[in-house]
Parts: structure tokens; sequence; C-alpha cells
């Protein structure tokens, strides 16, 4: 570690070996380190800390390079699968045009937490607005709607996002929304919160610095004249623009520590700002532009930042205290929380706070503490309006506190690593899994969450070359793959430490069966349209083959020479075919348990009863080189989307 974080290092270790170092606090060293993103120099897409996804240069020119260019004897070692391709006797004749429907984006389940703060607001018209992936969300919560800013078809998106948004703040007003995102060059919007459109024509500003990575933190002037923001370079450059043409007022390096938050002072008359984060504080002057860093901090490290309208500032300490300084004078610490101070907000003459310990505390102008507040969930995010408060937690929830109590539960959604698993059932409602410890139930119609189960209550070992994941959870309590099989009404969880979980819909929170399948992750898995049989592919290279009434197993599918990452059944239930990361598609007959060398012919006029796998006869081979885990509704968007350019 570098010198400039041993000072909250320490604090860690410590904790860590009292064992209470909670995740929130894993997540605040990391964000410390400042974990680099890398970037696709040509799409411009961003890459975190999955070293392990990446595909050589060379291998992958060969996979994506059109089969034109490769002589006719080189197809089966290069693209294994074309050789299993066999025309169906009656098909529909080839269109290669789009589809005339059009989808438009109706709702969102999520709210991103990770790594954003202060990221959720009440708008002037009472409704809330918060972000997650490119897109900022103006949600009214007596309706249930939702109004987007960004979304739509790829060809026809302009002034929006096109990655990651990973801050957002509200103007003074609470009209107008600016939001910053990453990318090789991340962009910063300003957006009217009812229209949910750009402000402005110009009301934007796009990096012309290599390396920027992100805008990070973001926040209005008291007057609301102005947006600061802060990025990722090495320099952690900070930004002031003017909100209504997007014109640049300043652009100074910020130094060499992580920038975490930025704040404006809410005094009228000052255009004063402050940033914080990593081993810092420095103070702003833009109308001298000047800064200075803060006086008698002692090397600490802030997390979060809030002005009062007389011109002092809050920091949220990572080791637990509240800072007050007096220009950039600390004048006082306050004992605020058990761990990391998450957030911090003053409005409507309260100062209030949000921890790692999970409590939600609100001061007096006294700095005595008026109430603590426990939350189910680490606060990362809270407002207030009227006397209800809004508070964003670490766990995708959202809420609505009153009098010192949840009135209200506002939006629930996964909240750590990738969602994989996805199913939707015969009553119409959908099952998701995560990397983070959660199944969960959705109801498209009322367009809300209808149940949430813990996979695993206990955490195990983490394995060894195990599943890339963005989360610190074990393997164990990590799920990219379910189904549900409409005869018995059983869902089958598996996780990323080989483990089957036999749940009933009925009583998702029991469970009925578990089996030890394999000892790596489990990437997919299908009961059979007759409901007798459960399959599921492996990263040991195999499919296992269970009963679906007792779970006995019935055999092993073996063939493939890398991790299975897809398979479908037919519909008479007597074959599967199966896509593995070598690009081999193989089919198994079932009845022999055993692989059908000729498979390719001998079903090439059965029926399949899903298109999971991502190779075969009616997928152009060109576009073959998806990502594996891609669904497939996302792929044929991407069909759609590559066949027009």
């Amino acid at each position: 570690y570098n010198a400039e974080y041993m000072g909250i290092f320490e604090i860690l270790v410590m904790e860590e070996e009292k064992g209470v170092l909670d995740p929130s606090e894993e997540e605040a060293l990391r964000e410390l380190e400042g974990v680099r993103t890398t970037y696709d120099k040509k799409t411009g897409e961003s890459t975190e800390g999955d070293k392990f996804a990446k595909i050589k240069k060379e291998e992958k020119k060969m996979l994506f390079e059109d089969e034109t260019c490769i002589k006719a004897d080189e197809f089966l070692a290069i693209k294994p699968w074309l050789g299993a391709i066999v025309e169906p006797t009656k098909h529909l004749p080839p269109d290669s045009h789009a589809p005339t429907d059009n989808y438009v984006l109706e709702h969102v389940y999520g709210y991103r937490t990770y790594d954003c703060r202060q990221n959720l607001f009440f708008t002037a018209d009472q409704k809330i607005v918060f972000n997650v992936a490119t897109l900022g969300i103006v949600l009214d919560t007596k309706s249930n709607q939702q109004k987007f800013f960004g979304g739509g078809e790829v060809s026809k998106l302009k002034n929006v996002h096109n990655d990651d948004i990973i801050c957002l703040s509200i103007s003074p007003d609470r009209k107008r929304i600016a939001t910053g995102q990453v990318g090789a060059q991340p962009s910063l919007y300003i957006w009217d919160a009812t229209t949910c459109q750009l402000a402005a024509p110009s009301s934007k500003f796009i990096a012309k610095e290599k390396n920027t990575r992100a805008y990070c933190c973001c926040s209005w002037s008291g007057d609301g004249k102005y947006v600061a923001f802060a990025d990722k370079h090495d320099d952690h450059n900070v930004k002031v623009i003017n909100a209504a043409d997007g014109s640049p007022i300043l652009n100074a390096k910020g130094g060499g520590n992580a920038i975490l938050d930025i704040a404006w002072s809410k005094a009228p008359g000052q255009l004063l700002f402050a940033t914080c984060g990593a081993k810092h504080i420095k103070f702003w002057d833009l109308a001298a532009k000047t800064s200075k860093l803060g006086i008698g901090l002692g090397g600490k490290s802030f997390s979060c930042l809030t002005y009062d309208d007389k011109g002092i500032c809050y920091a949220g300490g990572m080791d637990g205290k509240i800072s007050v300084f007096k220009g950039n004078h600390l004048v006082q610490a306050i004992d605020a929380h058990k761990g990391v101070v998450h957030t911090i907000a003053w409005i409507e003459g309260k100062l209030m706070s949000g921890g790692t310990d999970k409590k939600l505390n609100i001061y007096t102008a006294k700095f005595e503490l008026e109430k603590s507040i426990v939350m189910p969930s680490t606060p990362r995010a809270i407002d207030m309006l009227g006397g209800t408060i809004l508070v964003g937690m670490r766990n995708g929830t959202i809420v609505l506190v009153k009098d010192g109590k949840i009135v209200q539960e506002v939006l629930k959604s996964h909240h750590d690593g990738e969602i994989w698993g996805l199913e939707v059932l015969d009553t119409g409602h959908v099952l998701t899994s995560c990397d983070d410890n959660k199944v969960m139930l959705w109801d498209p119609k009322s367009r809300t969450n209808k149940g949430v189960f813990t996979i695993n209550d206990k955490a195990g070992e983490k394995i060894k070359y195990g599943a890339s994941s963005l989360t610190a959870l074990p393997d164990n309590q990590c799920s990219r793959a379910l189904c549900y099989n409409p005869k018995s009404k059983d869902i089958a969880v598996c996780t990323n430490s080989g483990e089957i979980q036999i749940r009933n819909l009925s009583n998702l929170q029991t469970l009925k069966k578990s089996i030890q399948c394999c000892s790596r992750w489990i990437e997919c898995a299908s009961y059979s349209p007759n409901g007798n049989l459960l399959a599921v592919g492996t990263h040991t290279n195999i499919i296992n083959i269970y009963s679906a009434d007792t779970y006995a197993h019935k055999g092993t599918l073996k063939g493939h020479s890398s991790s299975i990452t897809s398979l479908d059944w037919s519909k008479d239930s007597s074959y599967i075919r199966s896509v593995c990361e070598a690009y081999e598609l193989l089919f198994f007959n079932v009845a022999a348990m055993k692989q059908d060398p000729s498979g390719a012919t001998s079903t090439k006029d059965l029926e399949w009863s899903t298109q999971s796998t991502k190779l075969g006869w009616n997928v152009p081979v060109s576009y073959t080189h998806l990502r594996a885990h891609e669904t497939l509704r996302y792929l044929v968007c991407r069909l759609l989307l590559e066949k027009k350019n």
C-alpha cells in the first residue's frame, strides 16, 4: 500500500483483527486505493478488475475475423462449431430486415450504491431522482412510474450518457440534475428533472484530456449557476462549469490523492466549495481561483462533505468522526459512527449522517444527537423535504423515513457484483440471482419486488480460480444461474461454489434440498420441458443430469473441452445441445446419456424448447463472438444494431 493510504489502512487492519471489519469499510479502502477502471480504446466501454475475462489480442483477432478471410481447411480449427451446424429441412425464409417491433424502457429495478454516495434526492414536485447503469431515473413514489434521462436505440441516442453514471447532484431549486459518468472520455450532463431532457443544448461537458477515466463526484453552487466536479485522472482534476451553457470556469489539478466528494457552501453570496478524499480535504475559492488544504486534520481521510448556510463545512471521516471546519481550519470533531461515515447532509437546519454502523443520525445546531435511527443497511445517500427523509442504502433499497420510522419502501434491488441469473415464470413473475447473496422475485405488472431470500447465511471460503467477480462475497453467496420447473414449482439456484439449492415457489425461504454438483461455478441450468429432469452445465466441462422428483443423480454428459456456458432442451426432452467456452456446439442423447457425434444431423428437424445457445444454424456466425453470458433478448438487440451498421 502507498504511504498516503497507510493511515486508513492501519485503522481497517486493527478492526479486521478485532473481527469487526464491515464490507462497507472494505469498499471504503477500495475507493481510497483508487481501483483503476480501464477502457477499450475503440468502443470506450469500461472494465474494472476483471483480469481473468480478457482474451489475448491475437486469439480475439482470429475468433472475430470474417470467415471469408480464412481458408476452408482452417474453419474447424478456429471455429469448431461450424461443423455442427446443419440446415433444417423446413424453415422460414431468411429475412435480413430488422423486426418492426420497437422496445421502450418501462421500469428499472436498480439503484447504484457500491461506488456512489449522495446520489438520491427529492425533486421540486416531490418525486425522487437517482441513477443506475447509464440512466438518470425520476420516480413518482405515489404512482410507481418512472421517467428516464437516457436509454433507447443506440443509433438514435444523442446528448445522453453512454456509460455508467457514478455521480448525481440536484440544483438548489430541485429542478435540474447534474450527472457524471465513467469512460475513456467521460461526460457530465445537466438535465431537467421534469422533462428528463437536456436543460439546454450546451448544458454538458465532455472530457478532452486523456486518462480522465470518470467524473466521480459533482455538486451545485448555492445560487444554482455553477456545477463543480472532479475526475479520476492521476492528477484528480477539479472543474467548474457554467450550468447554463457548459462553458468552463475553472480547471485545476486537485493533487495526487483520490477525491471522493465535493460540496459548495450554502452561505448566500459565497462561491466557496471543498473537495475531500484520501488523506486530505481542500477548500476552493472560485472568485479568486485559489485552493487551500485543510489545517489540523492530522492526515485524516474523508468520504463525504456538506456545508450549512453559514459557510461551515462538515466532513464525514473514515474514522467515524464528523470534522467541522471554519474556513480551512478544523475547529471540532464529533464522534458520530462506529466505522466509516458514508453520507452527510445539512438540510432544513438539520445535520444528518449515515455510517457503517447502519445508523442514521440527526444533530441539532449545537451538534447534540437529536435522534439515531437504526436502518436495515448502511445509508449511502440522505435527503429531506418537508420533514420526510429520503434514504438510499447500500443493499440497494430506497426508503422514506418520518418521525424516526420507515414509512415507505420505495424500491428494492440487487446491489453487488453482476446479475446473471434470470427466469420468467409461468405466473408472469421474474426471478433473478446475483453476486450479492440474494435471489429476488419481481412482479412486472405492479412493478414491485415480491420477495427476497438469502442464498447462504454462512460465508464459505473463496475458491481459487473461481468466478471472476467485482463483489467481495465468497463463492457460496453468489449465484449466476437459476431455473424453474412449472410442473413441480421447484426452483434450482446454482451457486459459484458448485452447489445447487432446490426451493419451491410456495416457500422460497425454505431450502428443500442442497446438492453439491461440482467444485467450480455453474453458469447454466434448465429443467426438461416434461418437467422430469434437471440439466446443470458446469465449469468442470460436464453437464450433470438429475431427476426432478428426488433429485437423484441420473448421469453425466461428457465431451466438452471447456466450461459449459449455455444449453437447450429439445421440446420432446430427448436431446440437449450445449456450447462451451471453447466454442464447441455439441449434442447429447439424454436417454443414452452420451454425446451424439451425428447430433447436428440427427436433430436438424427437432424443435427446441429454448434458444439459449449462442451458436447454431439460426444464429449468424459472424455475430457469435458475443459474450457467453448474454441473454437471448440482449443478443437479439446486439444483432439488430450490428446488422444496421
